[in-house]
């Protein structure tokens, strides 16, 4: 292969790269809509009817997402264990909690995450190993309490409940959400 044709290649790649950083790297200058055309952005939750470009509220539907109740973490194992308990909610960490727990105890988490209802993953991690994790979408109910449970066998399980708590008043039976 001659010098001649890869020094074109990369001439042309060289030209088509700076064309395309260029092109991303454009300074805002305030002007909020430089098109001025009738197209509405389908992702912009503005009325596109509305003069003063303010929300629009009527087309607006209820937030969605789960509510985030009580975490309780409960250890059924005969030997004591430590914990690690991480809440994301809407992609942010809102909490992070280590709990050691003796043989046969449980604790229940304090709440530093929102109350109003988001997306959100629990992820835990028993005595330092593997993470284990559980997500709203898995379950998708309005409000969601969790259980972070090392039964007799000295393993993770996530334990579900959507009653009781702040997910309301009365006992249900708990789910089998994951076992790790």
């Amino acid at each position: 292969m001659s010098e001649l044709p890869r020094r074109r290649l990369l001439a042309v790649t060289g030209t088509t790269l700076t064309a395309a950083v260029a092109g991303c790297s454009s300074s805002d200058n305030g002007d909020e809509n430089e098109d001025n055309g009738d197209a509405a952005d389908p992702d912009s939750d503005l009325d596109p009817d509305s003069e003063n470009g303010e929300p629009d509220t009527e087309s607006t539907t209820a937030v969605d997402g789960t509510v985030l109740g009580d975490i309780t973490i409960d250890n059924l194992n005969a030997t004591a264990h430590s914990v690690d308990v991480i809440v994301e909610f809407d992609g942010e960490i809102e909490a992070w909690e280590t709990a050691s727990l003796e043989s046969d105890s449980g604790v229940t988490l304090e709440r530093s995450w929102p109350s109003d209802p988001g997306e959100f993953r629990v992820t835990a991690r028993l005595d330092e190993a593997e993470l284990s994790e559980i997500t709203s979408a898995e379950r998708d109910p309005d409000c969601l309490n969790l259980f972070v449970r090392i039964d007799r066998d000295g393993d993770l399980a996530f334990l579900t409940n959507t009653d009781g708590g702040p997910c309301g008043d009365g006992a249900a039976d708990l789910d089998d959400a994951e076992e790790e």
